[in-house]
């Protein structure tokens, strides 16, 4: 199941125990949030998620030829 910027997967369960994977797609931008809701056994749980925004780097050269490499966070 893909659902904004993650994947979970199997998207469905038999009886018993289901081990679930969830994977967040790399983040080039700013910070995202959602939430997945799971359902079982009578039980529904939604779970949020957020993801931070990605960190940018810079590099600036000078006149003289400075090279200043940083990242901004």
């Amino acid at each position: 199941m893909d659902k904004d910027f993650i994947t979970v997967s199997p998207s469905e369960g038999g009886q018993g125990v289901t081990k679930l994977s969830v994977q967040a797609a790399i983040n080039e931008g700013g910070s995202r949030s959602t939430f997945i809701t799971i359902t079982g056994g009578g039980i529904t749980k939604t779970i949020p998620i957020s993801q931070e925004a990605s960190p940018t780097n810079v590099i600036i050269v000078g006149g003289k030829g400075n090279i200043i490499k940083t990242t901004i966070m």
